[in-house]
């Protein structure tokens, strides 16, 4: 339970309805796909880094994220630029047919922007939705009961699966495993034996959570009920209205205004 994205809190985030932080992050999203200015999208971002500290979720939690987003921001602002070069904007650096441009960069900027406020923006809601408030959530808006349960497990067990690598890649250095020695083809050999200790240990939690399933009749054909029901309260109203206000104000600037 140590990977588990969610974070208990008693916070008004916390108690909003599934489905109302749902359209949130739908709509943060979608007005992360629709612009391409940079303001917007730091402002997103910075937005969600704000609902986060109102949430009390802590900076240790918001670093780990941002600790994974890292490499793939390093990646963004060094590649990026290569394929959005623009032919008439000013070179900043020329390796070959290689080139740097004033417009790669600042496109570069957009996508990493653009990736990473999605990325926080689908945290506010991951980091303060239980799981299975979120399948009952995804269920009250039409997605089969399966499929509901498909998605909050993938999202359960994907960082419990990263949790997972961790921990046998800490057991095999602490025998003194070092495969960082030798050739480049000798080192990737070194990493056969702990991915085969993940996979095995991945195949035993996967058959375990299939019979952790069955057990409590899951694919049963008979009507399923609910312990703990969601119900949308006047706030969870109020901010739909809201988000939806802001959603259609944003495509009307994108779209009306240029």
């Amino acid at each position: 339970m140590q990977f588990d994205l969610y974070v208990p809190r008693q916070s008004w985030l916390h108690r909003l309805d599934p489905r109302t932080k749902l359209l949130v992050a739908l709509t943060g999203m979608v007005i992360c796909l629709v612009f391409q200015r940079a303001g917007v999208l730091a402002g997103i971002l910075a937005s969600s880094h704000l609902l986060l500290l109102l949430a009390r979720i802590p900076g240790e939690r918001v670093r780990w994220l941002w600790k994974r987003m890292l490499p793939l921001t390093i990646m963004i602002l060094v590649l990026q630029p290569f394929f959005a070069a623009g032919a008439e904007s000013h070179v900043l650096w020329r390796v070959g047919p290689l080139r740097w441009t004033e417009t790669g960069v600042l496109s570069g900027v957009v996508s990493a922007l653009r990736v990473n406020a999605m990325a926080f923006v689908a945290a506010g809601l991951l980091f303060t939705t239980e799981p299975t408030l979120l399948v009952r959530g995804l269920v009250k808006v039409g997605l089969p009961y399966e499929w509901g349960l498909t998605a909050s497990l993938a999202i359960r067990y994907l960082p419990t699966t990263f949790g997972l690598y961790q921990s046998i890649h800490e057991s095999h250095q602490a025998r003194g495993w070092d495969p960082s020695r030798g050739s480049y083809l000798r080192r990737i050999r070194g990493y056969l034996p702990m991915l085969v200790a993940v996979m095995i240990a991945a195949l035993r939690m996967s058959d375990n959570l299939g019979m952790a399933l069955a057990a409590r009749g899951f694919g049963s054909p008979f009507q399923r009920t609910t312990l703990r029901d969601i119900r949308l309260r006047p706030v969870d109203w109020a901010v739909m209205t809201g988000v939806l206000f802001l959603l259609t104000a944003s495509l009307i600037l994108r779209f009306g205004g240029g």
